[in-house]
């Protein structure tokens, strides 16, 4: 059974910080209070300063509903040479908290290692609003990345979407949207530890699920704020293993932790898509935990877990 003696002891030194004795935890807050305690907490450790990048550029995108506007931030590496691709990036927090700013250093590494644009995008959150709010504002900002392409000046034929955690999923799911309305194309997609779950109770979710941040309480509280009942659970795009067919998906990088309850479950979905002829890529860091992408500054390992994903990213569009 998996110690937190096993952890990298910078892990283990954010983790006491996130999850200790004695720490608030998330699913006994208000949504308010958990975005600004985890906001808190990305400031504390985040990387100071913020990783260079060439050009950053605040939008707002049109969203499905008249009048709304999405806001999005689109990161341009430096000594960018003709139409880069890009990649529409979606943050974690459960649906409920994160956003750009929680993200900023993650999509900077990205995009100047990577040598791509990447459009992060500031979705409605729960429980303001409910499913499928959010995936419809990712697969909006995916269509407006695809139309105009050429005006930000990215490669349309190069364009994929990507997202950690429950941003994870909502790319799992602007995917599966993109297969059923017809487009656009999306050549790739990124994901780092999302939610993948749908099949039975993994060795993971039962050894994991508590003490190391992502806690069978956090998961219930973040679902049952953006879920409008339990028959939501059954869809494919909140439980992307309950989808029929695998072979709608582009080229898939998946990333996760080796203390992460959703270890398994990231597992069996790269297997699934393997199964169904999709190339998949799946990689593990045994020594951490769920989220580290937003711990940059406190775990040099996921700095370097960044860095080894924009190398792929960028071989991957090569």
């Amino acid at each position: 059974m998996a110690s937190q003696r096993d952890l990298d002891p910078q892990t283990a030194r954010v983790l006491a910080d996130l999850d200790g004795p004695g720490v608030p935890q998330v699913a006994d807050m208000s949504p308010d209070d958990a975005r600004r305690h985890i906001e808190d907490f990305v400031r504390k450790w985040d990387l100071d300063p913020k990783p260079p990048i060439g050009a950053v550029e605040d939008l707002t995108i049109a969203g499905q509903e008249p009048g709304q506007g999405i806001a999005a931030r689109l990161y341009r590496p430096a000594g960018a040479e003709g139409a880069p691709p890009l990649i529409v990036f979606f943050h974690a927090g459960g649906y409920v908290f994160g956003g750009i700013e929680t993200h900023e250093s993650f999509c900077r590494l990205i995009s100047e290692s990577a040598g791509c644009l990447v459009l992060s995008v500031d979705y409605r959150r729960a429980p303001e609003y409910k499913f499928p709010a959010a995936h419809e504002d990712c697969y909006a900002a995916t269509v407006w990345a695809a139309a105009h392409a050429g005006e930000i000046g990215a490669d349309p034929a190069r364009i994929a979407v990507g997202g950690d955690s429950s941003g994870g999923t909502l790319a799992i799911g602007v995917c599966q949207l993109a297969d059923r309305r017809g487009g656009p194309s999306i050549a790739h997609q990124f994901l780092w530890y999302p939610g993948t779950a749908g099949g039975s109770e993994t060795e993971s979710m039962r050894t994991l699920s508590e003490g190391y941040f992502l806690n069978s309480g956090l998961m219930k509280w973040s679902m049952g704020h953006y879920l409008n009942g339990p028959s939501d659970l059954s869809d494919p795009l909140v439980a992307p293993m309950k989808l029929d067919d695998f072979s709608i998906f582009p080229p898939t990088w998946l990333m996760t932790a080796g203390f992460d309850p959703r270890r398994d479950d990231n597992k069996a979905f790269v297997d699934a898509l393997a199964a169904a002829g999709v190339s998949a890529t799946y990689r593990v860091l045994d020594t951490t935990i769920h989220g580290f992408m937003f711990m940059l500054g406190g775990i040099d390992l996921a700095v370097e877990a960044a860095k080894e994903s924009a190398a792929h990213i960028r071989a991957a569009f090569a």
